[in-house]
């Protein structure tokens, strides 16, 4: 199984989660915190496409955009973390959908759009331990639904794409990309409020489950 990230298994970040997060970064940086907000929407593919695939990257990236001087690159990349830290907390019930998952011999991957800080906070997420591997588009250098992204995780779970079941929110138009690699697709709910930042939405006809709390047993139904 392959699932998406946020929106899906940790809620996606709301935009004044992302003004907050703006707000703490500016301070370390000595900038405005418009400033980082207008970085922030501005440099999106640049910060998830892989042209700033390290935590170091996306920091000096960013205090170059700010014009501050190099010695707050460190601390910026400190708060980074952290802020990647924060965001990769699960839900108990989706941690125990995850062990549930485990526990019937399933290799689990995940299959995300995500930024540097991300990436460099997951080894230490509670999720990192739930699953098999992971699959980041900034380190990968891809963005869904590019079909290396879905490739490389077919690779790294070591399942072919016909045994697969991709589990996402939509964005990215990444359920029609696993369909296209030859996987099964399933949608759930947005997890997060109703202005979750999100990107790239398209329509989409197949199933669709309230949250990933709900594959455990759409599973045994399809059995």
């Amino acid at each position: 199984m392959a699932f998406d990230l946020f929106g899906t298994l940790v809620t996606a970040p709301t935009p004044q989660e992302r003004t907050r997060a703006a707000s703490g970064l500016a301070a370390v940086i000595g900038c405005g915190t418009a400033t980082v907000d207008q970085y922030f929407r501005n440099t999106w593919h640049a910060r998830h496409n892989g042209t700033l695939p390290t935590l170091r990257d996306l920091a000096t990236h960013l205090v170059h955009a700010a014009d501050r001087p190099g010695e707050v690159i460190g601390p910026v990349a400190d708060r980074l973390r952290a802020l990647g830290q924060a965001r990769l907390v699960p839900a108990p019930s989706v941690v125990y959908a995850l062990q549930s998952l485990r526990s019937k011999g399933l290799r689990i991957g995940i299959l995300s759009d995500a930024s540097a800080e991300i990436a460099a906070a997951w080894p230490k997420s509670p999720l990192a331990a739930l699953v098999d591997t992971a699959v980041f588009s900034c380190t990968a250098g891809a963005l869904k639904p590019d079909p290396r992204l879905y490739r490389r995780i077919l690779e790294e779970l070591g399942v072919p794409a016909h045994r697969t079941l991709y589990v996402g929110d939509g964005g990215g138009d990444e359920l029609h990309g696993a369909l296209a690699a030859g996987m099964a697709a399933v949608a759930v709910r947005r997890r997060g409020p109703a202005d979750a930042v999100a990107f790239g939405d398209t329509d989409w006809h197949g199933p669709v489950l309230d949250a990933v709390e709900s594959v455990p047993p759409y599973l045994t139904e399809q059995k």
